[in-house]
């Protein structure tokens, strides 16, 4: 094997820079009501919104998850604007509607503790219901939660090897930490197959996803209970959550039916909504969608950014659905994102309705699936 390369990981000045750049035109945009007179052809008849774990301090964690005080301001900003936020089901409903008052719906992925510990107060405040999107094998702990690995790799360590990737990396502290995350994420992201050569670099740093998802990931018992709460509605996210387009048919097949019918054992009744995992790198055409339908779900979500249209109803298995996590600012993010500006920036200002695969995608920081 070839010498590893050691390197001590920075972003450099002009990634700060655009990501300074960036975050100031997000807050000026939504000072500046732009995003508003887009939406009147971005807009749609609403919206939905995808977070993944919920933090006092993002940067702390290596820039990921949603700053809590952003999403109080999210969900005052939804209300403010006149929004109702609604459940799936109800937004399904509103879609055929065209006397409608604008909506958002809220939908949380992979079933974090801070989904209950940090966001449910909030949601209570505001009367706002939620969507939670959970994969069997993170209430199961068997899961191969690389995201997390990594995360915890960086965090633990000074000093990381990650001999796949033919690096050393050396991380002393947050900054050099942060971009080595940043760097070993996206070498995962070009290859879903490079999720499942981890194991080793996991062990050899004495990194254990079981232990970091007993703590990070909420039990069965505790998503019972949170399941009959009057604001929270748990959805499936697959057996696995690998990455469905490496599979074939009919193991895609069965990591969407059997989390189906363990969350339905579990919770008795029927579980009607379904998030992709990782949203495009799960969806290698139609079939997936497909067997989604057949399955007998009401609908399916992306993470290709876009508004909901009237014709969706039409797509309800590959439905867009916009971030609302980005460090900096999550809520100017957010309030742009509502809108559609994000589509319109992808698209040049082109067809406002995105459908599925091949449907183009702005980029979202920190999207996990």
């Amino acid at each position: 094997m070839a010498p590893l390369a050691t390197v001590t990981p920075h972003l450099s000045l002009a990634e700060r820079a655009r990501r300074g750049i960036k975050t100031a035109g997000l807050r000026l945009l939504r000072a500046s009501g732009l995003p508003g007179v887009v939406g009147r052809i971005y807009g749609g008849r609403g919206v939905i919104l995808m977070f993944h774990d919920f933090t006092q301090d993002p940067k702390a964690d290596l820039d990921q998850g949603c700053k809590s005080a952003d999403f109080e301001r999210i969900l005052k900003d939804l209300r403010g604007s006149g929004r109702d936020i609604v459940t799936m089901d109800e937004a399904l409903k509103r879609l055929d509607d065209p006397q409608t008052r604008p909506f958002a719906v809220l939908t949380f992925d992979d079933g974090y503790r801070s989904n209950i510990d940090i966001a449910l107060p909030m949601l209570e405040r505001h009367h706002a219901p939620a969507t939670i999107f959970v994969p069997t094998e993170m209430v199961t702990r068997t899961i191969n939660a690389w995201w997390l690995g990594l995360k915890h790799l960086f965090l633990d360590n000074d000093r990381v090897e990650i001999e796949p990737m033919g690096v050393r990396f050396s991380c002393p502290d947050r900054a050099t930490k942060t971009a080595a995350l940043r760097r070993a994420t996206a070498w995962v992201w070009e290859d879903f197959h490079r999720a499942d050569v981890l194991a080793p670099t996991f062990a050899k740093h004495g990194v254990s996803l079981p232990d970091i998802v007993e703590a990070r990931a909420f039990d069965e018992a505790e998503m019972v209970e949170i399941d009959r709460h009057p604001l929270i509605e748990i959805g499936a996210h697959t057996t696995t959550h690998r990455a469905l387009a490496l599979l074939d048919g009919e193991s895609v097949r069965r990591d969407i039916l059997d989390n189906k019918t363990y969350l339905e054992d579990r919770l008795g009744r029927d579980v009607g909504h379904f998030a992709y995992p990782y949203g495009a790198p799960s969806i290698s055409g139609r079939r997936e969608a497909e067997i989604v339908r057949t399955a007998g779900f009401r609908s399916a979500v992306t993470t290709t950014a876009g508004c909901l249209f009237p014709s969706h109803l039409d797509e309800r298995f590959l439905l867009p659905r916009q971030n609302g996590e980005y460090t900096d600012d999550s809520a100017a993010y957010t309030a742009c994102g509502v809108n559609g500006l994000f589509r319109a920036i992808a698209t040049r200002g082109g067809d406002p309705v995105a459908v599925g695969p091949g449907a183009c995608r702005f980029a979202a920081t920190g999207a996990r699936g």
